[in-house]
């Protein structure tokens, strides 16, 4: 008898008892599948803790990339609601003619180099009209300093609109980020950034950041439980 094959018996009956503990432990696994015992991982997703319905809102802004004027707007918008994920903001109105601050670079340029620019003011916008639709993709919430719970959600916009220069008004796409940070169940805060990218005899953007305080009207409309249908019984 070779030495080498004489171990051969002992790696067999190794090997049948490994594959006889496998089979045997196969229909347990089932049972327990069967069972509802290990049926994968399971996700709780908690529902919204506030929900907008009726959006009032006035907002400050601030323009900040005109060279010779750094202009802040006043303004406000209406949206409607229409569930958790879409809404549209009807109207939004951001109003900054006689809101603007000069930086100086007018008059530093005449006093040094005795030029003038070619009529900055036509660059000064005076309104913003628009409508856009509202996309609210993520809604979450965060501690703040540990002991407070913070609900916001994020969202998108799109739309259009015109911008009313000094001279003329032209017709504009808007475009929008921004996060709402719930303050209770009527009253909110976004913080947004806006693009106006306006078409004609001249194109160009308008950035503005923007703070706005919400009032969410008719809220408790939201909170109501849907009515149930009522059955009789015919005698």
């Amino acid at each position: 008898m070779h030495p080498v094959r004489a171990d051969r018996g002992p790696r067999r009956l190794l090997l049948g008892l490994t594959l006889a503990a496998l089979l045997a432990s196969a229909p347990g696994r089932a049972d327990t599948t069967e069972e509802g015992l290990d049926q994968g991982r399971v996700y709780a997703i908690q529902d919204r803790a506030y929900r907008m319905n009726h959006e009032f809102g006035l907002t400050l802004g601030f323009l900040p990339l005109d060279a010779f004027y750094k202009m802040f707007s006043i303004g406000g918008h209406y949206v409607v609601h229409f569930d958790e994920m879409w809404a549209w903001e009807a109207v939004h109105l951001s109003f900054s003619k006689y809101l603007d601050v000069d930086t100086g670079l007018k008059g530093e340029l005449a006093d040094r180099w005795d030029a003038s620019p070619t009529d900055p003011e036509e660059n000064r916008i005076d309104f913003a009209l628009d409508t856009n639709l509202m996309w609210k993709p993520l809604y979450g919430k965060a501690t703040l300093l540990g002991d407070t719970i913070v609900y916001g959600e994020t969202f998108l916009l799109f739309g259009v609109g015109t911008e009313k220069f000094e001279t003329a008004w032209y017709p504009a796409i808007n475009l929008g980020v921004g996060l709402r940070l719930f303050l209770g169940e009527s009253i909110s805060m976004r913080l947004e950034v806006r693009e106006y990218i306006h078409f004609g005899d001249r194109t160009g953007g308008t950035l503005q950041f923007a703070l706005s305080f919400c009032y969410n009207a008719f809220a408790e409309d939201l909170l109501k439980p849907a009515a149930l249908p009522v059955q009789g019984v015919v005698p």
